[in-house]
């Protein structure tokens, strides 16, 4: 039985990629070990799905200062290869990022003998300029790329989740052929398609990690502007822009209207959807978001609930043929306008979720875990059936 152990520096089970994939080599036979953050309050060991977690006592600090990324950053890669080193061989060690240098921390057991695999979530020039701007300038994008480009030689393969991503890392020097598209798609086991009975009024919904560049504060301006009696909006998630969520929702007076409901399980997220009315995906348009298929938006077709989007490159590319309400990003009018026509039109909502649920047939996480467990295979770690 091939023993694996994932490097995550986010919550666990938060991360619901990580989370995916851990249940996909879970069900396959393997032993995982996930090592991640510990949030005050958490046991440093747990169990989750089978998987042995390991929590190492470092907290994130959404919203700071550079140095204190930095700082975190290199304390978790640090503290995560210490643990790796004190303690039993793996036969692979899995490695998700950003950041990209967290994959250090495996190099000791890929000396030992493991293989070691980078899953790259997102690309950290890229999520760099998203946060910081022009903080550091082509100096810093100069040094990200390098240590992009030096972090997948290290490793004996390459995962990530776009062809978009994949052609910008072969753009920079990573060999094509070391690299695997592994697409983020609803796990079927949570996002099980089906509706129910609604509750009363017009429910409208958006869920996934509140921060600036997802623009949920545009869809709380839009909303306002959303005229219809028993309208309401629902909002899971949690980060930076909690806050100013809440500081806006008091300011438009929208307190009857809006609930933020904070962090949410996964499971709850699903059964919400299934009585919701609308989804909504705002995103914000920058050169990063242009490069995303938002997860939520597959969730919420998956689901049967129409979906109206920011028109953002790889949305608009994906469903330019429909199955998705595309509106103009940072446009809170255009975005009520396209509520109040969907609660106004109940034949046209039911069609869009129709086209929205064939097109979601693209994103099939069964296919998808077939892809991760060849590449385990490539690796020695696993035979396929």
């Amino acid at each position: 039985m091939a023993r694996v152990c994932m490097l995550v520096h986010e919550h666990y089970p938060r991360d619901f990629r990580v989370r995916r994939e851990a249940r996909v080599l879970l069900a396959a036979g393997m032993d995982v070990t996930v090592v991640s953050l510990r949030e005050p309050g958490q046991n440093s060991k747990d169990n989750v799905d089978g998987a042995e977690v390991v929590r190492l006592p470092i907290q994130r600090h959404r919203g700071k200062p550079i140095p204190v990324y930095v700082a975190e950053y290199t304390a978790f890669a640090s503290a995560a290869g210490a643990w790796l080193a004190a303690h039993q061989p793996f036969d692979v060690v899995h490695v998700h990022a950003p950041p990209d240098f967290l994959v250090l921390a495996g190099l000791l057991p890929k000396l030992r003998g493991a293989r070691l695999v980078l899953d790259i979530h997102d690309l950290t020039p890229e999520l760099y300029r998203s946060r910081f701007k022009r903080v550091g300038g082509v100096a810093a994008q100069v040094a990200l790329k390098a240590a992009e480009r030096v972090s997948c030689t290290l490793a004996d393969r390459v995962i990530t989740v776009t062809d978009v991503f994949k052609n910008l890392l072969v753009s920079r020097g990573v060999a094509a052929d070391k690299i695997l598209v592994l697409h983020n798609c609803p796990d079927p086991a949570v996002f099980k398609p089906r509706r129910k009975k609604k509750r009363d009024g017009f429910v409208v919904m958006h869920h996934g990690t509140l921060l600036h560049r997802y623009g949920v504060d545009v869809l709380v301006e839009a909303f306002k502007e959303v005229k219809i009696d028993g309208a309401r909006l629902d909002v899971y998630g949690r980060g930076d822009w909690l806050p100013k969520l809440k500081q806006m929702v008091s300011d438009l007076a929208l307190e009857e209207r809006v609930t933020l409901h904070g962090e949410t399980p996964q499971e709850q997220v699903a059964a919400a959807l299934a009585q919701a009315d609308l989804c909504v995906v705002p995103n914000r348009q920058e050169p990063f978001t242009d490069l995303l298929m938002p997860t939520k938006l597959l969730e919420a077709l998956l689901m049967g609930c129409p979906v109206v989007a920011s028109a953002t490159r790889v949305v608009e590319e994906t469903f330019k043929a429909g199955g998705v309400h595309l509106v103009e990003p940072d446009d809170p009018a255009a975005l009520a306008e396209a509520i109040v026509h969907l609660a106004s039109d109940e034949k046209a909502r039911k069609n869009l979720a129709q086209a929205g649920k064939q097109q979601a047939r693209r994103f099939d996480w069964k296919r998808e875990q077939k892809k991760l467990l060849g590449l385990y295979e490539e690796l020695g770690a696993y035979t396929l059936k």
